[in-house]
């Protein structure tokens, strides 16, 4: 993104993803709609939203699935849409405590109906957070429920930040990681879960995705100058996440049941073209998991992960 100046301590990765929510949005056949994501982009850019290094907002081209930044559209979308509906089904089950954890851009807070008693916390850096709340509070964007913003850098003690936000631990919980896991090296992720599962109730969930393993250059299709500034930020930040695969296996040595779909099946469910990054029938293809589990009781948990 040479000479592209970004508010400070907003992240490229969390620009990605508000820009991918902005496009979705205005398909006529999406998947959800994010009507402030454009705002957090416009904003960022300090720009009219076209060009500037970044794809041009407006519908993907469906009919370049080797295009980079389509492929990480289609990941976006898929994986937005696949969260929004696990956080739905759990505050219908009366889990009404949530924990966004690398919030990001994210405007579930204000576009999905939760119930009235639903408490969101977003925990995200100072940075993020600040940059997020400007923007809300010029468009005049209010939630419906109670919103608690968390500053903290995941790597430090977030719980103690989140407890002190007013969390409660003997509520059962329901935690998304989006976008996360894929920063941290094996060793913290195993720590991660681990403290999530400290801080989580009898009843409480978890969501997020999981890559099989390490990005690649050599995965990434270049093909002009927003690819490649675009794979080389995909491709610093992955730090490798879990070790474990299938997930089910990860989250059962950590006290969680739980798996769920491969990203290619949710975008041939939903109609959408495969990236050329996940193609299955490439050698040692990267492949993505989404998942959501569920704490298991007290006693079923192991005392360390088995790794």
């Amino acid at each position: 993104m040479n000479g592209l100046q970004l508010p400070e301590g907003v992240g490229l990765t969390a620009l990605f993803a508000a820009y991918a929510r902005a496009q979705e949005t205005r398909r006529t056949d999406r998947l959800f709609a994010d009507p402030l994501a454009e705002e957090f982009v416009v904003r960022a850019l300090g720009v009219n939203a076209e060009g500037r290094s970044l794809p041009r907002l407006g519908p993907a081209r469906e009919d370049d699935s080797s295009h980079l930044w389509n492929g990480l559209y289609s990941l976006f979308s898929a994986r937005t849409g696949f969260y929004d509906s696990y956080l739905l089904d759990r505050v219908t089950a009366d889990c009404r405590q949530i924990v966004l954890l690398g919030a990001g851009l994210d405007t579930r807070a204000f576009r999905l109906s939760l119930p009235v008693d639903t408490v969101v916390y977003e925990v995200d850096t100072p940075g993020v957070l600040t940059f997020k709340d400007k923007v809300l509070a010029d468009v005049g964007a209010e939630a419906a429920i109670r919103r608690v913003p968390v500053e903290t850098d995941l790597r430090d003690d977030w719980p103690r930040e989140l407890l002190a936000a007013g969390f409660a631990p003997k509520t059962p919980t329901t935690w998304l990681a989006e976008g996360l896991l894929m920063y941290f090296q094996p060793a913290e992720t195993d720590r991660f879960l681990d403290e999530i599962g400290k801080l989580s109730a009898p009843g409480s969930s978890l969501a997020g995705e999981y890559l099989t393993r390490r990005t690649r250059l050599t995965d990434i299709p270049i093909s002009d100058d927003s690819d490649r500034a675009v794979a080389t930020v995909f491709v610093s930040s992955d730090q490798g996440g879990p070790e474990l695969w299938p997930p089910s296996e990860w989250l059962r040595a950590h006290g969680w049941t739980g798996d769920g779909p491969d990203l290619v099946d949710e975008l041939n469910i939903a109609g959408r073209p495969v990236p050329e990054l996940f193609n299955p029938h490439k050698p040692d293809a990267l492949r993505l998991r989404l998942f959501s589990a569920a704490l298991n009781p007290r006693d079923d948990r192991p005392g360390t992960a088995n790794r």
